[in-house]
């Protein structure tokens, strides 16, 4: 199995590759990534950036990924084992408004941003380092829209965590002071009156939000989760229904919730 992994990682990254620099640089630095990362032996405080020159369809797009902090991986997620490819597929509609909760660097907005050119996305990140990336790599895609700021139930600040893989950063007790912004003031900012699509990733953080001063659910049609512990499908199933939502599909704590 690992072997076919290799080979079918080649056989994309060959395919997407705009020139054979960046495919070389990539499947090193993936190499380097995966090897440190299998012996625990990862420096996070480490910022090696490459820019890899790819085509996603086709748009040419300069991806801004750190070598040892994670990106690589939520690459691969994204683009080669397309993780949410399943869930859009049982959407009635192509959403037009989308915001996407824990955006980290963007990936999963210019994989939205891509199915569906027409959607308008609002990107939220909370980590600064996180975000500096976002702009960078979104910034050829004038719909998607990015906003520096925690996901939160209620506007004001929080700490924000930034001592784990960059994926993994979250809302703590100690970190950096970071802006917390409420999803009706989100809403309120940029005059969203429904949100066809929401993808929230936010690492715990849904704990709250879904749960207080959540009337704001109530204009949402279809939300993609991915739920944290302590936080379970029943947790959240039993904040989600008062609002209509049921639950479309379930991959172990991926979920789809829509509105019948």
């Amino acid at each position: 199995m690992a072997f076919k992994n290799y080979i079918s990682k080649l056989v994309f990254t060959t395919a997407i590759s705009s020139s054979l620099k960046s495919w070389i640089s990539f499947i090193v630095n993936s190499k380097r990534y995966s090897s440190r990362f299998k012996k625990n032996n990862l420096d996070l405080q480490n910022d090696e950036t490459f820019v890899y020159h790819f085509k996603i369809g086709v748009k040419k797009i300069d991806f801004y990924l750190r070598t040892f902090k994670g990106d690589i991986d939520i690459f691969y997620e994204v683009f080669w084992k397309k993780t949410y490819s399943s869930y859009l597929s049982v959407l009635r509609h192509n959403p037009k408004i989308i915001v996407d909760l824990g955006a980290h660097i963007g990936l999963t907005s210019i994989y939205l941003a891509s199915k569906y050119p027409d959607a308008k996305i609002y990107a939220i990140e909370a980590s600064l380092e996180n975000f500096e990336l976002l702009k960078n790599n979104t910034q050829s895609f004038t719909n998607i829209v990015c906003i520096h700021a925690a996901a939160y139930f209620e506007d004001g600040f929080v700490n924000f965590s930034n001592d784990a893989l960059s994926y993994n950063q979250k809302i703590s007790e100690t970190g950096v002071t970071t802006k917390a912004i409420s999803i009706a003031s989100l809403m309120n900012t940029y005059d969203l009156k429904n949100i066809d699509l929401m993808k929230i990733d936010i690492e715990g953080g849904e704990i709250e939000l879904l749960s207080q001063k959540n009337s704001w659910l109530g204009n949402v049609e279809n939300i993609l989760i991915e739920i944290h512990n302590p936080y379970s499908s029943s947790d959240l199933t039993a904040d989600l229904e008062p609002f209509g939502f049921k639950i479309k599909q379930k991959e172990n704590s991926v979920l789809l919730l829509s509105k019948e």
